[in-house]
């Protein structure tokens, strides 16, 4: 599914669904950090800068030094950039809402109920992951340590 999710994506726009997850935070915010869009993709940043020289390249963002803090890069789309970035997360949409159309409106229901119980589970294990896996999830097992 994700690949043919990533085919579509790319084919109407030049970007992939990685490009995608990282670009998205800029429809919302019209400067941002390199880290903060890096954390947002679930990625590093070494692959962010990688993904974002790429996408400078292609006229689609981009980078500059902060004022404030050099050390700093701040990201921004391009007019051309925020076009393809729209497009694609319309078409996206558009294509998510045909696939729910094979579902009654009782299935969709029950789709979304077991998606966002998943979801939880999954966010959950996440946690306990992070906590030392007892399950809980606030870390208080290592509270002696």
């Amino acid at each position: 599914m994700r690949r043919s999710r990533a085919s579509y994506a790319h084919r109407d726009s030049g970007l992939s669904f990685p490009q995608l997850t990282l670009l998205e935070p800029l429809m919302r915010e019209e400067r941002m950090p390199v880290g903060r869009l890096a954390a947002g993709a679930d990625v590093s940043v070494p692959t962010a800068t990688r993904m974002l020289k790429q996408l400078e390249v292609k006229g689609v963002v981009v980078r500059e030094r902060s004022a404030e803090d050099e050390r700093q890069v701040l990201v921004s789309l391009t007019e051309d950039g925020a076009v393809k970035l729209a497009t694609m997360r319309d078409r996206l949409r558009e294509r998510q809402a045909r696939s729910f159309e094979v579902f009654t409106p009782e299935e969709r229901v029950q789709f979304v109920a077991l998606t966002r119980r998943l979801t939880e589970f999954i966010t959950g294990a996440d946690k306990a992951e992070g906590a030392g896996g007892d399950g809980t999830g606030d870390g208080t097992e290592n509270e002696g340590a």
